[in-house]
């Protein structure tokens, strides 16, 4: 696998010392369970189709996980270091421990300085790893944990903007113009022709290069601000699409990235002004992910997460099991749960996500499921009261998205649809 192939922020007060920040960055942001998932949605019109991401073997997922805590990127680490420490010591902390620096970047708001080191070839991963986490120059030290995007296939009509109200939201709210939504995930086709009229930024955090058109991210921005044929929840508002995700099948539209690109995509969304971000994936509890997430969040900037793909059974998925980020479960065009979705406390809001259409690359159309597609509508219903309301808070939108619910299922907030299934007129009408 490519080193340099993984997919999720800011403004704190001033820290006055080094052992403030040390503190503070080794405080994990409040997580709302302790079970890693990976996020793997079915496929198609049909819910027995069987799901189209079936990830990498299972030899080298078990050679992965084998140290614990979730799926890893074979020999990285990420190694973050305090604001203030000189210029020379992450290359003296790589040399003690034979590792190789290969990508950095500066955390926005806190200014954490985040390495991607690479584990040298032969050496033991878990002696490596063992050491290093005991030394004191760093704030911390982690695996690269692995992330990965989902995608489904064919089905129906654009059932969903009318089930959710979407027009009737977006002609008072002027189609979210003048908002900033971030998008991190693989590339958008920008050439689309349900996308190339659409305000997108996009940028490349993965090769640097334009940006690749790939299958998930080109799903996801054409259900955020698609135009023409097919049209998106906030047409008019302004995308940031961060290729933050390698795409590791294109037949398929399976997509990858890890803790260290994922970070670094919420951060340059953050920094590009973003005023919500759309994250369609989900991983295990990442405490580098977690912190770019909380700062997010401090930055007055809403996170809107996949709630999971792995069955009622399974574990919280991560980040939309994170304090403060608003985690969505799918539903079908007659408000039934996706079969396949994640259940638990920390689900907020319910969503279309079953059999909905979206724009692939190359011009071409297709539907797919998952929770990934319904977290996009909610992103959407967000820059729509964003637009409605300039001073809208993150709680305040958390209030007005889940306070405007259809209550689905068991009376009231339950961990199968949260608050109910959304509303897009309802939610602006919730408004002062």
């Amino acid at each position: 696998m490519h080193a340099a192939i993984r997919i999720t922020l800011c403004l704190l007060a001033a820290i006055a010392t080094v052992d403030e920040a040390r503190a503070q960055a080794l405080t994990p942001p409040g997580p709302r369970g302790n079970t890693p998932t990976i996020n793997m949605p079915g496929q198609g019109p049909d819910a027995s189709v069987p799901d189209i991401l079936n990830g990498p073997p299972q030899d080298e997922i078990d050679k992965r996980k084998k140290a614990g805590g979730g799926e890893t990127v074979p020999n990285e680490l990420c190694v973050i270091f305090a604001p203030s420490v000189d210029a020379e010591m992450p290359l003296r902390f790589a040399g003690d421990f034979d590792l190789k620096p290969t990508r950095d970047f500066t955390m926005g708001g806190l200014g954490l300085r985040v390495h991607l080191m690479r584990i040298a070839d032969g050496a033991d991963i878990d002696k490596v790893f063992e050491r290093a986490s005991a030394d004191q120059r760093p704030l911390w030290v982690q695996k690269n944990f692995v992330y990965h995007s989902s995608v489904g296939d064919a089905a129906a009509q654009q059932y969903a903007l009318q089930q959710i109200h979407a027009d009737a939201a977006a002609a008072k709210a002027s189609g979210g113009a003048g908002v900033v939504i971030g998008l991190v995930d693989s590339g958008v086709d920008l050439a689309h022709e349900s996308l190339r009229g659409a305000h997108i930024k996009g940028i490349d955090v993965v090769d640097g290069d334009a940006v690749n058109a790939e299958t998930h991210g080109t799903v996801i921005a054409s259900i955020l601000v698609g135009q023409g044929p097919l049209h998106g929840v906030a047409p008019k508002a302004d995308l940031i699409a961060v290729r933050a995700f390698h795409e590791v099948d294109a037949k398929l539209g399976a997509a990858e990235s890890s803790s260290f690109f994922l970070s670094l995509g919420i951060d340059t969304a953050v920094k590009n002004g973003a005023q919500v971000i759309n994250l369609s994936l989900t991983g295990p509890q990442d405490k580098l992910v977690a912190q770019m997430v909380n700062e997010a969040l401090l930055h007055k900037v809403g996170i809107i997460a996949a709630a999971g793909n792995e069955g009622p059974k399974a574990g919280p998925a991560y980040p939309a099991a994170q304090d403060g980020v608003i985690a969505v479960t799918a539903t079908d065009a007659k408000d039934r749960l996706y079969k396949r979705a994640n259940q638990g406390d920390y689900i907020s809001v319910a969503a279309p996500g079953v059999d909905i259409l979206g724009a692939k690359p190359g011009g071409s159309y297709d539907f797919f499921s998952g929770t990934s597609m319904a977290t996009g509508y909610v992103t959407g219903v967000a820059a729509l009261l964003m637009a409605t309301d300039k001073g809208l808070t993150v709680t305040q939108l958390r209030k007005a998205v889940e306070g405007s619910a259809v209550d689905l299922g068991a009376p009231a907030r339950d961990p199968a649809f949260g608050a109910g299934r959304i509303d897009a007129a309802s939610a602006i009408d919730l408004l002062p």
